[in-house]
């Protein structure tokens, strides 16, 4: 591995301590007006009246019909008026969270050329890895991070050689949390099928086959985000606006701040929840509901004093086989009322990433036309 190579991974141009980043990690002017450092925006936020509403979901299982309607009304309510909640009740050992943060931290604290071992190669299609770009950005701009990213469950479709062979118990720890997180989302999906008005079972039958027969399995996807200090926070983002294609995506951190939600027309950063995990709704979900649920946009932030690590499960229906479209029960229209008519095109969980992945190509090209004209 050459050394310039090796200085394209984030965490390099980091340790060299640079005073200013590399021009293709500045952000665009119109972008740059409401950035700034993580941590010291975290800070100015503290007494902030809007909050990432925080819903504690170990009450589905309460013998108490009203604390189930109220466990559900209030993770309905969440899912379409922010599309983002903390999620207390979830079940997951806080041993198991510990022992996942651990592995990862210490998979990053590895030197730079040990973890190339693993690198990704997206441009060529492979995605799995190391690696510090995963996808073309709207803006054409790189991102202030590096990451691993894997397939976590099933277990059977998992390629353990490309998971990190040092620390010794990454696997075994990584494998029991995928396994977890699977279970907690058939919980979510229940409680947020209810908040529709449909049988608990719809909407994860919905995501694993599109007529019902639950023959796909649902695919978890981790990806571990490590964003280094920076220098220049105002000018630099972890990652871009974006909302997430996944039905849900779960996100754990090391807690330091760093992530924003659009939100009633402006950017509300995460506080830190302990014992919660925050769950997005996707882009998926989004079109089963028919809009009833809104697909979060987000982005990460970065900061001059801490190095911020975060994990990424994102549950996705299989990319082919499943064809993702409003339910049909939600088109009903109640009362003698009209038919309510579908938001969304019926397409798969390919074709739908095949479309962001053309506009954003799309919106690169048209930006970088006018920035030509001007």
């Amino acid at each position: 591995m050459s050394t310039a190579e090796v200085e394209l991974r984030v965490e390099a141009l980091s340790q060299i301590g640079l005073s200013s980043i590399p021009p293709e990690y500045v952000r665009p002017e119109e972008e740059r007006t409401d950035l700034g450092d993580a941590v010291e925006l975290a800070r100015a936020a503290s007494d902030d009246a809007v909050l990432i509403p925080v819903v504690d979901i170990s009450a589905f299982d309460d013998d108490s019909a009203d604390a189930r309607r109220a466990c559900v009304d209030a993770v309905r309510a969440a899912a379409e008026e922010w599309g983002v909640m903390h999620v207390a009740g979830h079940g997951i050992p806080d041993d198991v969270i510990d022992a996942l943060r651990a592995s990862g931290e210490a998979f990053f604290a590895l030197p730079i050329h040990e973890k190339e071992a693993y690198a990704n190669d997206p441009a060529a299609g492979r995605l799995q890895g190391y690696g510090s770009k995963l996808a073309a950005n709207a803006s054409g701009q790189r991102e202030w991070e590096d990451y691993l990213f894997h397939l976590v469950h099933p277990d059977r479709l998992a390629d353990h050689s490309l998971w990190p062979a040092h620390p010794p118990e990454y696997i075994p720890v990584t494998r029991d949390f995928g396994a977890r997180v699977r279970s907690l989302a058939s919980r979510l999906l229940a409680i947020l099928s209810l908040g529709l008005g449909l049988p608990e079972h719809t909407l994860e039958r919905r995501l694993q086959d599109g007529d019902g027969d639950c023959d796909d399995e649902l695919l978890l996807q981790m990806k571990i985000n490590y964003y280094p200090r920076c220098p220049q926070p105002d000018l630099a983002v972890g990652v871009e606006a974006h909302t997430d294609v996944s039905a849900l995506s779960f996100i754990l951190h090391n807690g330091v701040p760093g992530l924003q939600v659009r939100h009633g027309g402006r950017w509300v950063t995460a506080r830190n929840e302990p014992g919660t995990m925050v769950v997005h709704v996707g882009d998926a979900l989004e079109i089963l509901s028919n809009g009833r649920y809104t697909s979060v946009l987000h982005r990460g932030l970065v900061n001059r004093e801490a190095v911020r690590v975060s994990w990424v499960v994102f549950c996705e229906p299989p990319p082919d086989s499943v064809l993702l479209q409003p339910v049909p029960e939600l088109l009903i229209a109640k009362g003698g009322g009209a038919e309510i008519k579908p938001r969304f095109t019926p397409r798969t969980f390919n074709q739908h990433v095949q479309r962001k992945v053309f506009k954003k190509k799309q919106d690169q090209q048209d930006g970088d036309e006018d920035a030509a004209a001007a």
